[in-house]
């Protein structure tokens, strides 16, 4: 499949919210969208030939110690294709020798040990805090 990678600030709301519904995660609102695109110093996208979004991958680093993916997110059609493991080799060029802390959820887990991630030599344990909605 045909695809082009870039960093290039110019996904909609719309797409990635398509996107994210066609993978089965639910779509999202604007707002969501806006302060998550915005959080996120580095973006990459994919578009297939006729500018669809197909893939879509988020992440920052302190540039020393430590890059945190965000979301990686490949078109159920495109998977497999190597459009994931592009996204995933931007990121790391975009961020070269500071080591990539990913949370494979699921099936994600062998694409990630596919692309060259193990688990540490120490025991990780993820951890989350859901805050209530404010005013609760």
């Amino acid at each position: 499949m045909h695809h082009e990678i870039s960093t290039e600030r110019s996904v909609t709301w719309q797409e990635f919210s398509s996107l994210m519904d066609a993978v089965g995660w639910g779509g999202c609102d604007e707002a969501s969208f806006r302060r998550s695109y915005a959080a996120y110093p580095l973006v990459v996208h994919a578009r297939a030939r006729d500018g669809t979004l197909i893939g879509y991958a988020s992440a920052f680093s302190d540039g020393a110690f430590s890059t945190m993916l965000g979301e990686v997110v490949v078109h159920p059609s495109a998977q497999g294709t190597g459009i994931g493991r592009a996204l995933m080799l931007r990121v790391e060029r975009e961020f070269p020798g500071i080591p990539v802390y990913v949370k494979a959820m699921g099936e994600a887990r062998g694409f990630f040990a596919a692309c060259g991630y193990r688990p540490p030599g120490a025991t990780m344990t993820v951890l989350f805090k859901h805050p209530p909605p404010a005013g609760r």
